[in-house]
């Protein structure tokens, strides 16, 4: 059973019912593998969906929020603030990532999971975490 760490691209294209995410999002759960979203994603997307007024794009959202397993930035022991202090200083002379992409790295990595994303590009950059791209590829 796999952990993947849903980011928000990949959320959106759920949401827009993209063919090829959701042939993977389908295989995911047929295999019982956990998804997560991390807050930050959560945050980004409600604030995109509630400024741009998209209300049925937002009950789906929350609806599959429910569904998957939430992953907090903050947690008691400071370990994924940590990490993301790693992941800025090992960036901050080459090309930075945004800040909440960072965090998003670091609640993957700290919490074991495979990071959804299509911005492999961007996130190739992250030692340490490990992703994936549903928008091509075979099925894992």
């Amino acid at each position: 059973m796999a952990k993947y760490c849903l980011d928000s691209n990949v959320v959106s294209d759920i949401l827009r019912g993209d063919p090829e995410v959701m042939r993977y999002f389908a295989a995911a759960e047929k295999n019982n593998d956990e998804l997560f979203i991390p807050s930050i994603v959560y945050y980004e997307v409600v604030r995109g969906l509630k400024a741009a007024g998209k209300t049925r794009k937002l009950t789906a959202f929350q609806f599959l929020y429910r569904t998957a397993k939430p992953l907090y930035l903050d947690r008691d022991d400071l370990t994924t603030i940590k990490k993301a202090v790693d992941i800025y200083i090992q960036l901050r002379h080459r090309q930075m990532i945004e800040y909440n992409d960072i965090y998003i790295a670091a609640i993957s990595i700290v919490n074991d999971c495979t990071l959804v994303t299509s911005n492999t590009r961007h996130f190739g950059r992250v030692k340490g975490l490990i992703f994936v791209n549903w928008r091509g590829g075979d099925l894992q």
